[in-house]
């Protein structure tokens, strides 16, 4: 039984300035304005599932996947939410990170 190419992954392949792939469930994905656009739209990025950042670290892009995870998880949450820490020296390049992906 041979895969259909025209069926889409549940996953899309993001990828830092450092050439290292981090894996992320489409579904958290298209949560995010940013990467919804480049996945829905008429980008390269549609058609391969891969998103390229070329100006992001490695250890902030990790860090954004895990956000995100985070926030799909508590985003409904009537309980008390866990604190999301960040360390002041990543807090810089997050922000810019944030800022991009409008996340």
């Amino acid at each position: 039984m041979e895969d259909d190419p025209t069926e889409e992954s549940p996953y899309i392949q993001l990828i830092s300035a450092e050439n290292h792939g981090i894996y992320l469930s489409r579904r958290i994905a298209l949560q995010v304005d940013t990467l919804r656009a480049m996945l829905e739209g008429n980008f390269r990025e549609s058609e391969e599932g891969v998103i390229r950042f070329p100006d992001m670290s490695s250890s902030a892009l990790e860090k954004v996947v895990r956000y995100l995870h985070y926030k799909d998880r508590y985003s409904d949450c009537a309980t008390r939410i866990p604190e999301f820490s960040i360390e002041p020296e990543e807090a810089l390049e997050l922000l810019v990170a944030a800022s991009y992906l409008n996340c």
